[in-house]
């Protein structure tokens, strides 16, 4: 199997969601909403985008699988694959709101490796790989050195998923994390990992972190910029899972807000742990 270079890879896929990112903001703030079939937004943005990155990929690497939130696939002849979200926020990307993102996510033998976050509007990369840390342009990026729950920025990706998306419990835990921390802002969607991973917040939770191209993309960076990355309860985070990202020190105070007794499954409300089973 081949091996290849981190800066290397890191350099294609900053390379290529920078090149994807330009797309969208041809289109920015002059496109419209189409529902899919789950009833979330997609754009013309979306699959222009989508449709860039995956050329380039198999451009430049013909043998890595591909696979797209927007209908994008191709097998892997070998393990590696490249995980491709081409606007997450597409709520805030529809509504003018800058603070959307292009995500890649490179695994190996189904383990992301590599996460990169674009922002367009914004003209801010983030992109970190396994053992070659976390880079904010030039210079590396860390989570915040705050070990103090009182004093936590907290984010999350809206509050209507709290109200739709989460049970009873769910709602008291984060209720819980308000009360504890500095402040709140709905800062989420990607730009809430990257916000933790760069120490400018240090806590995000969502009762859902969506599809894999929605989490795998931001695992690396926040884990190789010294954060953790979990669901509420401290297990894994797969698909659907709840989702918990700190910047480290304030993990377990902040997964001890909610039960965890019943597991993580009890924190959610059951059209979401149907899309986990699913």
């Amino acid at each position: 199997m081949a091996s290849y270079d981190l800066d290397s890879l890191m350099e294609f896929a900053v390379r290529t969601a920078s090149a994807a990112g330009a797309l969208t903001l041809e289109r920015f703030e002059k496109v419209a909403v189409e529902f899919k079939g789950d009833g979330s937004e997609v754009t013309e943005a979306d699959r222009a985008a989508e449709e860039h990155v995956r050329a380039a990929i198999a451009e430049a690497f013909p043998e890595h699988g591909i696979f797209g939130e927007e209908g994008a696939r191709a097998p892997a002849r070998g393990g590696y694959r490249w995980i491709i979200d081409p606007i997450d926020g597409t709520r805030s990307f529809a509504a003018g709101v800058p603070l959307y993102g292009v995500l890649l996510a490179l695994e190996h033998e189904g383990t992301p490796i590599l996460g990169c976050a674009h922002f367009p509007a914004l003209g801010d990369t983030v992109v970190a790989a396994t053992g070659a840390g976390c880079w904010r342009g030039e210079r590396r990026a860390s989570v915040s050195e705050c070990d103090q729950l009182s004093d936590a920025r907290i984010v999350t990706s809206g509050l209507e998923y709290w109200r739709d998306w989460a049970t009873p419990d769910g709602r008291a835990g984060f209720d819980a994390l308000v009360t504890a921390g500095r402040f709140v802002r709905t800062w989420g969607d990607c730009f809430g990992y990257i916000l933790v991973a760069t120490g400018r917040a240090e806590i995000l939770a969502d009762p859902a972190c969506g599809a894999v191209w929605d989490y795998a993309p931001v695992l690396p960076i926040v884990q190789e910029a010294g954060g953790r990355f979990t669901a509420l309860d401290g297990s894994p985070v797969r698909a659907w899972s709840t989702a918990l990202a700190s910047n480290g020190r304030l993990h377990t105070a902040a997964s001890s807000l909610w039960p965890t007794a019943a597991g993580d499954a009890a924190l959610q409300v059951d059209f979401i742990r149907q899309r986990q089973e699913s």
